[in-house]
């Protein structure tokens, strides 16, 4: 029997598809688990599948199409069926979606009502700066009287450049302003000598016509961030943790994990950290719920990665029982995949903390938004070496900053500072790791 093949939801936060290729054309005959197309969700493109035997009789929707999960977007069934009640009942809804958009948009472009306003007092002139020189309710010539140095003319009076009348005769003559010469003479006065020396000045080269505005259209992706950080971003009372931390141990460590040709970055050891201290202090691993607090068993740390379009966050699961190697491996494997588009929902949902790090980027400093329904989040900036008292002795010493994030519903500011010290002690024993 002939029926509707509706966008999938095709990640757990995915609300709107964008589709952007078939697979299958009208007629083809599908066989369980084969792809009929590429929808891109809010984090990656993927695959969709049929899951049953079927023929696909009509495609209703186009490429680059933004379908919501759940609408129709073709009609699957035996070949030879007759669809026309199917496609009915599709222009039908087509129609009620159109008129409730067209609804909307009206509403939104309606002019507020005119508010009745009290006509407004005239302004009083401003007079800024010096006026000019007067006696007896008349101007002064400038011949007579000089301004001191030090002093500009502003406001009306700031048209009235002091030069000879000879000087004012020559610049009318070339069509030059005489606002634009600079005087030789007395308290900057303009002579004949400035007139005939001035040049004009040449016209700025090289930076030819200004760029047209550019729109670019939001992908799937940048709209999920822009909702979901916005909810965060309101929606949690947050404060925010900055430490210091020592990182001489932690760059002796990698570089004898380097000597043994362990491949291992310095953001696989903050994720080790990290990691560690969740263990350690639970009650960070956790997430708000209007009628409890859940504390998470297992310790999923999610690494922030940049991709052309925005961000996602591929998940390192169990990073506090797995062995530094095995996590660096997972970490470029997954960065690799999502810089492609090609990670599974199951890769990127789930982290209990996230880890954002701009350090190779030259920030030293930043705060980031919590990815919900974390209640926390680590903004780590880039290690540097700078001047340090060690001993009461001054010498030089890796130091890096971090900014801690906290949703102030589960982690309280004694609770935040506990979990960056035991952050601390990893980072500056590293081969605590190791334990």
């Amino acid at each position: 029997m002939a029926t509707f093949y509706e966008m999938p939801q095709a990640s757990p936060t995915m609300t709107v598809g964008t589709l952007l290729s078939w697979k299958k054309s009208e007629g083809d005959v599908l066989a369980p688990q084969d792809v009929i197309a590429e929808v891109e969700t809010d984090k990656a493109a993927m695959d969709i599948e049929v899951f049953d035997a079927t023929v696909l009789l009509k495609l209703l929707a186009a490429e680059g199409d933004e379908i919501p999960a759940g609408r129709p977007i073709a009609i699957i069934g035996e070949a030879g069926e007759d669809i026309s009640g199917l496609l009915a009942e599709f222009e039908v809804l087509k129609a009620k979606l159109a008129a409730g958009e067209a609804d909307e948009a009206a509403a939104e472009s309606a002019p507020a009502p005119a508010a009745t306003a009290a006509p407004a007092a005239p302004a009083a002139p401003l007079q800024v700066g010096l006026t000019h020189y007067t006696w007896q309710g008349k101007a002064v010539p400038d011949g007579i009287m000089e301004m001191p140095e030090g002093f500009t003319i502003s406001g009306a009076a700031e048209a009235r450049v002091r030069a000879s009348p000879l000087a004012r005769k020559v610049a009318a003559d070339k069509g030059i302003d005489i606002a634009d010469v600079s005087g030789s003479g007395p308290h900057g006065r303009v002579v004949r000598a400035d007139v005939e020396g001035y040049t004009p000045p040449a016209p700025a080269a090289g930076w030819g016509a200004p760029a047209a505005d550019e729109t670019v259209r939001n992908s799937q992706m940048r709209k999920t961030i822009a909702r979901r950080l916005t909810e965060s971003y309101l929606g949690a009372p947050t404060f925010f943790l900055t430490a210091q931390l020592d990182c001489d141990e932690l760059v002796r460590f990698r570089s004898q994990l380097k000597a043994a040709e362990v491949r291992v970055s310095y953001n696989d050891l903050l994720v080790k950290c990290v990691a560690r201290a969740l263990r350690e202090v639970p009650e960070v691993n956790a997430s708000w719920g209007e009628k409890a607090i859940t504390r998470h068993g297992r310790v999923d740390v999610g690494v922030a990665v940049a991709l052309p379009d925005g961000l996602i966050t591929p998940v390192i699961r169990d990073a506090d029982r797995k062995p530094l190697d095995v996590i660096g491996v997972e970490t470029r494997e997954l960065a690799g995949r999502a810089r492609e588009m090609k990670l599974d929902p199951a890769e990127y949902t789930g982290s209990t903390f996230t880890i954002s790090n701009l350090g190779m980027m030259q920030i030293d400093q930043f705060t980031a938004i919590i990815n919900p329904p974390e209640s926390g989040i680590l903004a780590v900036g880039s290690m540097q070496r700078e001047p340090v008292v060690v001993d009461g002795q001054l010498s030089v010493g890796w130091r890096m900053k971090v900014t801690m994030t906290c949703d102030h519903r589960v982690i309280d500011g004694a609770l935040g500072a506990r979990f960056l010290q035991v952050v601390r002690k990893y980072v500056e024993n590293p081969v605590l790791l190791a334990v």
